[in-house]
């Protein structure tokens, strides 16, 4: 009986803690120096082709894709490595930098300039919070 309570109680805590922590990474990225950030994710782009690619672990992953798993290179942006992202894909035309945060996406998108754009909401132009919601992609096209 006892551990049944400790584990009812660990679950209760988790399901308190996961909003919290979602709400603190919003928080969090909404206060980010967007342009920097913006500016990272353009030169990252630009230079994707100089980054080791991971995407091996994943397998899944368009031929053009760069796959930025932790540790980051010392040569990504630093307005990048400074989010402590869970990964960084980068594609021709976008990044996608996702943090960590248990059972729910947080994710920023960059994008290239003059690129089709989309995401769950804007912070600046090409700049975008992304909860992994792929209705916000077909609404763009």
């Amino acid at each position: 009986m006892k551990k049944v309570i400790i584990c009812i109680s660990a679950v209760a805590l988790l399901l308190l803690l996961l909003p919290i922590n979602f709400a603190v990474q919003k928080y969090r990225l909404a206060h980010l120096d967007h342009k920097r950030v913006l500016d990272a994710c353009r030169q990252a782009i630009a230079d994707r082709k100089s980054y080791r690619n991971d995407k091996a672990q994943w397998g899944t992953l368009h031929e053009d894709d760069v796959l930025l798993l932790p540790p980051m290179q010392d040569n990504v942006p630093q307005g990048l490595r400074d989010l402590r992202p869970s990964y960084i894909l980068i594609r021709e035309d976008s990044v996608l930098i996702t943090l960590n945060v248990p059972l729910v996406r947080v994710s920023i998108l960059g994008f290239a300039s003059g690129a089709r754009q989309y995401g769950t909401s804007q912070y600046i132009d090409g700049l975008w919070f992304w909860n992994g919601d792929d209705r916000t992609k077909r609404k763009a096209e």
